[in-house]
């Protein structure tokens, strides 16, 4: 924690945006955020920097990040000249972790053996259904045969030639 100023009363500390961001390990739009969402109190002093009281803890919980650094331009302008250098990005790649790996070649496999536990069960269905369509099928023959049986119907010519 350089360069921040002296701890004010009730364990709390006053610094810039670009402190706060370097102290979090974060940028500085971000340390922006914060300060927006937990609100606490700013003050922008006569050299125009904008100062944060921010409460210890909260800058003692920041996350461990090496080699994060901010830098401003100019120490006596705004913090909206203040720079941040970007976090490192990781550079393995995830696919070639062995955790990784080992889960999507798991992954595989179940999906292989679900693949072969659902073809019969597919065919069972595809069977069942048409099964009952041909059922349905009789059916209806079968009411159209008795409903003709039971009402005798003819057209109104075939009733004159009985």
């Amino acid at each position: 924690m350089s360069d921040i100023s002296l701890a004010v009363g009730d364990g709390a500390s006053r610094t810039t945006y670009a402190e706060l961001a370097e102290t979090r390990g974060i940028s500085l739009p971000s340390a922006r955020r914060l300060v927006l969402r937990h609100h606490w109190p700013r003050q922008a002093g006569n050299d125009g920097i904008v100062r944060v009281t921010v409460p210890l803890i909260a800058l003692v919980n920041g996350p461990e990040t090496e080699g994060f650094s901010v830098t401003t331009t100019d120490p006596t302008t705004s913090h909206a000249t203040d720079t941040v250098a970007r976090p490192a990005v990781a550079t393995t790649d995830p696919l070639s972790d062995p955790v990784t790996v080992t889960l999507s070649l798991a992954v595989d496999s179940l999906r292989e053996q679900l693949a072969i536990a659902n073809d019969p069960a597919d065919r069972r269905i595809d069977k069942l259904l048409e099964e009952r369509r041909a059922e349905r099928q009789q059916e209806a023959d079968e009411r159209r045969r008795l409903l003709a049986l039971l009402t005798d119907w003819r057209p109104w010519w075939k009733r004159w030639l009985r």
